[in-house]
């Protein structure tokens, strides 16, 4: 099975690109999103933006969101890896507005591509905007440092998960802006001139997305759709500008960005070791766990995504060390059942102030309570406070 990526020009918490959030997030199966909280990092209200985002996703998608808590380059190794496995762990991670300049400074200490590579390459879905989607290229463009310093134009490396998926480009969102007025603010505020200086240095595909429109890649269907209000343009040799409401082939996009063949479909990630660890730390089977660790250490010498894979395990062993490896849900499920439901006869006998009290107390217990079409259902946030 396989995931996609959405490229948002901008408008990611707008109401025109609500659909398509929800689109991803069905596709994906995801009961919850990751928020990927770097290219704002460096800003003084960072923790109010984060929040910002958490409460559109839980307002406009009825979805929790958690963030990922990767906003300094001087969080240690734990921080780091914990971020890290939270991302690859996911089935739908989103990153946007900020600097890109600022995020590829963090996430160079990190493998960030490969964790973007295996929520997609297992069917999830990775959607990034803004700041956020010029870092998924071979290159970036530095804007902050092009439009407001006033720097010559240059090139900085990007994550360059695009060739990873078979596109070789650079991303540029904001391609239509307008917002100059009597200059050019198009291709991401650094203007159609100083954007071709930066390729007459280095010859490189582009992908651009207009404002408030977002590029569907379904590389399960093999297709690209552009939605929402613009267009997507891809410049190789030409520009071929793909209108909104249009779906291509995947293929036709690869071989228009100079890619010598279209993209092979991604292949699930081969990670028996990690279905083990995984059915091994349901179970509390500390002898599986054992083996799996072992069989990954094995190959991790040789194999980045073992490695990846090993630092995973590891830091599932270190939460399950804080709370215990049997699951706490299977341990209160049945208390949590019966005061759910009383909530329910509540909700139903029209006294709903002593329904939003119950679920204000799970809250504050770790518990959250979602009403859906079917009924209420719950999950644990982490440790309860007691």
């Amino acid at each position: 099975m396989n995931g996609r990526l959405i490229i948002m020009g901008s408008g990611e918490t707008g109401p025109g690109l609500v659909a398509t959030h929800r689109a991803g997030i069905q596709a994906a199966r995801a009961e919850r999103v990751v928020v990927i909280d770097t290219p704002f990092g460096f800003q003084e209200n960072a923790a109010q933006l984060s929040e910002k985002l958490v409460t559109f996703f839980q307002t406009s998608l009825n979805v929790p969101a958690d963030v990922a808590g990767l906003r300094s380059r001087d969080a240690d190794v734990a921080d780091r890896e914990r971020a890290l496995d939270a991302i690859r762990r996911a089935k739908y991670v989103f990153a946007g507005p900020g600097s890109p300049s600022y995020a590829l400074e963090v996430w160079a200490a990190m493998d960030m591509s490969a964790a973007l590579h295996r929520v997609i390459s297992g069917g999830g879905t990775v959607t990034f905007a803004s700041a956020a989607a010029l870092t998924l290229g071979r290159t970036t463009i530095p804007v902050y440092e092009i439009y407001k310093v006033g720097a010559p134009p240059f090139w900085l490396d990007g994550l360059d998960l695009m060739t990873e998926l078979g596109l070789p480009c650079s991303v540029v969102p904001h391609w239509n802006n307008a917002e100059g007025g009597n200059h050019d603010t198009s291709r991401c505020y650094i203007g159609e001139r100083r954007l071709g200086r930066l390729r007459d240095e280095l010859r490189v595909g582009l992908l651009g997305v207009d404002e408030h429109t977002a590029a569907v890649l379904d590389f399960g269907e093999g297709t690209l759709a552009a939605v929402g209000r613009g267009g997507v343009t891809l410049r190789g040799d030409d520009d071929w500008v793909i209108p909104c409401g249009s779906t291509v082939e995947l293929g036709a996009v690869a071989i228009h960005l100079g890619a010598p063949e279209a993209p092979e479909a991604l292949p699930a990630p081969p990670e028996p070791e990690e279905v083990g660890f995984a059915q091994a730390m349901r179970s509390g089977d500390a002898d599986g766990l054992l083996i799996a660790l072992l069989e990954t250490e094995e190959r991790a010498q040789d194999d980045p995504a073992a490695r990846a894979a090993l630092r995973s395990m590891l830091v599932q062993l270190v939460s399950a060390a804080e709370i215990g490896l049997a699951d706490p849900r299977t341990l209160i499920s049945g208390f949590v059942d019966v005061i759910v439901e009383l909530r329910r006869q509540a909700r139903d006998g029209g006294d709903y102030a002593t329904a939003d009290q119950i679920r204000s107390d799970l809250e504050r217990l770790g518990i959250e309570v979602r009403d859906t079409r079917t009924g209420a259902t719950w999950t644990m946030r982490g440790k309860a406070d007691g």
